[in-house]
């Protein structure tokens, strides 16, 4: 898609859609949501359908911090712009039946989910999380900051990456008898880590089994890396189920809020086809950048999916 000769119209457009939805945001009733989002009619079967559109609530993260109240204050919101779907990457403390609650109160499903579960030198407790997943309703489930990263937990060997691969899949095996799906999150790393002709990500891919386990794609984050997601798709086809669609800003590659940025997401979301199961919303918080307003990234990605076509 030829983006430079409709960025000025798409600007106008999302504008206005975000204006629409942002009717209702200071209110404090807590009863279950329309059942369409505001202004979504005037994109009726032309964008992403609200069902397979969720946020990652990591983009909230400097604003929730440790707060219950915050994070409370947050899923009202959300559900008051019209999104039925989220992704948390903390319970903040309640339980998994309290945050269950939490979600049923404004009327909000757990998409998926953000949890350690650890590696072959470090195991998580599995089992726990399953039971989670299972109290919260989640199928979805992975590690949002994945081992590899090179600040905190550096595989430096193909064989480390390989051991790695074989741990998620015996993970993503107990998963799946138990009815979730864990799937891998990537950052750049795992595509500019190269062994050979492979690379990180390559090998987490071959060294798992796709009944055990998938992809969330991250396309800012593939796109960081030098990669056209289109091209990452098309190899690994129905593997990836999840997008974490995330905008990345002309010059400086900043992560930038969703339809802003030079991401041509029409043209990912065509090749990923029906396999998509879900359109994830995201905007890493810019940590002590008080501009930045992460309900406003909320609202204009909603409306980005809501009305693009692909």
């Amino acid at each position: 898609m030829k983006r430079s000769l409709r960025s000025t119209a798409r600007t106008v457009l999302l504008a206005a859609l975000s204006a629409i939805l942002f009717v209702g945001l200071a209110g404090t009733a807590t009863a279950a949501p329309p059942t369409a989002a505001p202004g979504a009619s005037d994109c009726a079967g032309r964008g992403v359908p609200l069902s397979k559109i969720s946020i990652q609530l990591y983009t909230f993260a400097e604003y929730i911090g440790s707060s219950q109240e915050r994070h409370d204050e947050v899923l009202r919101r959300l559900s008051a712009m019209g999104y039925r779907n989220v992704e948390p990457y903390t319970l903040s403390g309640w339980t998994a039946g309290q945050y269950r609650a939490l979600l049923d109160e404004y009327g909000l499903k757990a998409s998926a989910r953000h949890v350690d579960v650890g590696t072959h030198t470090a195991p998580a407790d599995i089992e726990q999380i399953l039971e989670d997943n299972r109290v919260l309703g989640i199928k979805y489930f992975g590690s949002g900051s994945s081992a590899g990263a090179p600040w905190t937990q550096p595989l430096p060997t193909e064989a480390d990456w390989v051991a790695y691969a074989e741990y998620l899949d015996s993970v993503g095996e107990q998963a799946r008898r138990a009815g979730q799906t864990l799937f891998v999150h990537n950052h750049d790393f795992e595509f500019t880590r190269v062994f050979g002709d492979r690379t990180a990500f390559d090998i987490l891919m071959q060294h798992t089994q796709e009944k055990n386990v998938v992809s969330q794609l991250d396309l800012y984050w593939v796109s960081y890396a030098g990669l056209d997601p289109v091209e990452v798709i098309e190899e690994y086809g129905n593997r990836i189920q999840l997008l974490h669609v995330k905008d990345m800003r002309a010059g400086d590659r900043r992560i930038e809020i969703v339809g802003r940025g030079t991401i041509d997401f029409p043209s990912i979301f065509a090749a990923a086809g029906g396999s998509t199961r879900y359109f994830v919303v995201e905007h890493d918080p810019r940590f002590g950048d008080p501009s930045f307003d992460p309900f406003q990234a909320a609202r204009e990605g909603l409306a980005y999916l809501t009305c693009t076509r692909y």
